[in-house]
Formats: structure tokens, C-alpha cells, sequence
């Protein structure tokens, strides 16, 4: 059996995102999400639902694209959505992670 447990950070790594996402950002900010995973017609939602349960409604100056790979196999979505501080970024890559279909996180 496999184990499809999301991998956590450690709380040192934790620290050092959060440090790195700090001094790359000044929050509240727009922030760019960027998850691929297979195109099984479910994705893009549900990569907005994961954002969602972080951030609430991705309305207004919230924006998601998609875009299917050359095959049609893959499906890249990206949210460009304001974001209030480096743990909730943090948090909606947890949420992201958890994505069956997931392949990549950018």
C-alpha cells in the first residue's frame, strides 16, 4: 500500500518558508498559486475549493486560469488571489497538497 499522506514540513522548514515568503513579499499582496494535476474535468474546481477554504470566496480582484497540456492529460491551474499573510500561503499549499490528481505544485 502506498502512502498518499501530504508530506509536512518540519517546524524548521516551516520557519524557513514563512522567513523566505517575508522577505520576498510584503503581505496583504496578490500571490500567484500554481497546481498541476491530471485533467480529470474535477480539477480546477476543486484547486479553487482548497484556496477557497483558506481564503474564502476568490471574487473581484481574484483571478483562476486553466490550461490544458498539449496532450490534453494535464491541467494547469493558476490563481492569482490576495492573500493576507505567509501562513495563509503556507495553509493553502497544505490544502493543495491534499488534491488527489495533484502532480506539481509551481
Amino acid at each position: 500500500m502506498t502512502d498518499t499522506t501530504p508530506a509536512r514540513l518540519s517546524a524548521a522548514e516551516r520557519q524557513e518558508a514563512l522567513r523566505m515568503l517575508e522577505e520576498h513579499h510584503s503581505f496583504p499582496c496578490v500571490y500567484m498559486f500554481k497546481a498541476i494535476g491530471y485533467n480529470s474535468g474535477e480539477f480546477a474546481q476543486e484547486v479553487r475549493r482548497a484556496a477557497e477554504a483558506v481564503l474564502g470566496p476568490i471574487t473581484g480582484g481574484g483571478e483562476l486560469r486553466s490550461r490544458p497540456s498539449a496532450g490534453g492529460k494535464y491541467l494547469a491551474v493558476t490563481i492569482d488571489t490576495k492573500v493576507g499573510s505567509s501562513e495563509k500561503v503556507l495553509e493553502v499549499y497544505d490544502g493543495l497538497k491534499a488534491l488527489g490528481g495533484l502532480v506539481m505544485l509551481a
